[in-house]
């Protein structure tokens, strides 16, 4: 009798020890789908709310920057390529390329390293303001999903500044620019003189993570 006693008290502490293992499984399962946010599912809010603080402090602190600031990614324009310095085509800009400066090592930290998918892209705006706003790809990476987080910061261009990419001429301003790619007399920046007076344009970066 003993040693049915003995037996069923090992087959009682097996079937526990399978059950918990179960239940830790379950558990990991559950985890790993709450916080992926490229998992298939629904991601939540906390993770949502997470991912456009980080987006938003990255155009921040990159809008303060000593070098490579945002303002001067905006005008990183290359003549001769039609898109940004160094980017892969005007359609998709850098695409999966790292961005420049602290800009592209904060976006590479922060979201391609955690496997992570974003967008960047500059909004302004035309001359003809009843045309809606234009913009530009500086990097795409592919449509976002449905649960998709967009940040975005406002940036100020001025007539008297210029074109920041190695090759651009430090003695032309901004107004002087031809907005048409089919000109290259005058040289060629798709961003327009839309505003009167000292400022260029107003523009919008905006960083799309998901």
């Amino acid at each position: 009798m003993a040693g049915l006693g003995t037996r069923g008290q090992a087959f009682t502490l097996e079937g526990l020890a399978a059950a918990l293992i179960l239940l830790g499984a379950l558990f990991l399962a559950i985890g790993s789908v709450v916080v992926t946010p490229t998992s298939g599912g629904d991601v939540d809010q906390s993770t949502r709310t997470d991912i456009r603080q980080q987006a938003d402090d990255i155009l921040l602190m990159t809008s303060r920057a000593e070098t490579n600031d945002l303002s001067s990614l905006v005008r990183y324009w290359s003549q001769s390529q039609r898109t940004f310095s160094g980017a892969a085509n005007p359609r998709i800009g850098y695409g999966p390329e790292q961005l420049p400066g602290s800009f592209g090592v904060l976006l590479n930290e922060t979201f391609t390293q955690r496997s992570q998918f974003f967008n960047v892209e500059v909004a302004y705006r035309p001359r003809n303001l009843s045309a809606g706003t234009q913009t530009i790809p500086m990097a795409h990476r592919g449509e976002p999903s449905d649960d998709a987080v967009t940040a975005s910061y406002t940036v100020t261009l001025y007539d008297n500044q210029t074109l920041t990419a190695p090759n651009a001429s430090r003695n032309v301003e901004l107004w002087q620019y031809d907005t048409n790619a089919t000109n290259s007399e005058d040289g060629y920046y798709p961003i327009p003189n839309a505003v009167d007076g000292p400022i260029y344009n107003v523009v919008e970066v905006r960083l799309v993570v998901w």
